[in-house]
């Protein structure tokens, strides 16, 4: 499922993120996609560890659907709901929440042969 954030916010993370994804294609693997807290309203996508985030978390404790935080160590937080969820996240940018973007991420299919979904995160040309 390739991903393109609406907008992202300037700050050193969500930069971070942008420079890291402008140098590769990024192809990141969810192999917990129902049966963790709060899995009914949010997706969360692993980085390698081989890349630097810098991040400035922040105590967060309502989430809209569509917004994007990074949560250490090397984690990308997508919200497909409105959400209650107490966390230290940093804020990173947001896409529209229409329903074709909701469905992408609540359908996104297992990959066959594999047992994980996969997100990819890939520079916009």
């Amino acid at each position: 499922m390739p991903l393109a954030p609406k907008r992202t916010w300037r700050v050193p993370t969500a930069a971070a993120i942008a420079r890291h994804v402008g140098t590769a294609r990024w192809q990141l693997p969810i192999y917990h996609y129902d049966d963790y807290p709060n899995w009914e309203v949010m997706q969360y996508y692993d980085i390698p560890s081989r890349y630097d985030i810098p991040s400035n978390p922040e105590k967060i404790t309502s989430e809209k659907t569509g917004e994007v935080y990074y949560s250490e160590p090397n984690r990308i937080v997508l919200f497909f709901g409105d959400a209650k969820v107490s966390s230290e996240y940093t804020p990173v940018g947001y896409f529209d929440p229409t329903p074709e973007f909701i469905s992408a991420v609540k359908n996104n299919p297992v990959l066959e042969g594999w047992g994980n979904k996969l997100v990819i995160i890939q520079p916009d040309n």
